[in-house]
């Protein structure tokens, strides 16, 4: 499953427990069909808001 709990079709993708390889692949795939890839900075900079804004609650 994705972040938004929706199931991933992974029947097609050789099996690796390589993190980086398996984000790699996602990347390639996703320039081959033309759209944004899952572990994008557009999609990641929200989170990392987050976990600033976390920062500066714990640390102040």
């Amino acid at each position: 499953f994705n972040g938004k709990d929706e199931k991933i079709d992974v029947s097609q993708v050789a099996v690796s427990m390589n993190g980086i390889e398996l984000q790699d692949r996602e990347f390639f795939a996703a320039i081959r069909e033309g759209r944004e890839p899952n572990a994008s900075v557009a999609q990641v900079l929200p989170c990392y808001q987050v976990l600033h804004d976390l920062e500066q609650q714990l640390t102040a």
